[in-house]
């Protein structure tokens, strides 16, 4: 976790990392789609007909290709966990904040780690 000023913990350090993740995963969810949708249209094109065919690119159509079209599902549960995310971090920033600095027995604490009771009175 980055610190900020004395005063601050700053999370931006991490949410930028998880966002850089999520769009890595959303570009390589990206690319194998386009890999497919390049596969099936190959299929079609090479002669794949009939009932068979038809019922398939239904299939297709209306399941996979809308999954995963703009605004689809993919993009709106990604969209979800993309707020979800945001929310997590602020209620970690929240937790460790205590009226906009540091909680003040903190460093106290810090300083006494691994000493018994009795010998800090």
């Amino acid at each position: 976790m980055a610190m900020g000023t004395t005063e601050r913990v700053v999370l931006n350090d991490e949410m930028q990392k998880a966002k850089s993740v999520c769009a890595d995963f959303r570009g390589e969810v990206d690319s194998f789609y386009s890999e497919l949708e390049n596969t099936i249209q190959t299929l079609f094109n090479s002669g794949f007909q009939g009932e068979a065919a038809d019922g398939f690119k239904e299939f297709f159509d209306k399941n996979v290709a809308a999954f995963f079209s703009p605004g689809g599902t993919f993009d709106q549960f990604m969209a979800m966990f993309d707020k979800e995310g945001e929310g997590i971090f602020d209620s970690i920033e929240k937790a460790l904040i205590n009226q906009g600095g540091l909680d003040p027995s903190l460093g106290e604490n810090n300083r006494n780690v691994g000493q018994s009771e009795e010998a800090n009175k």
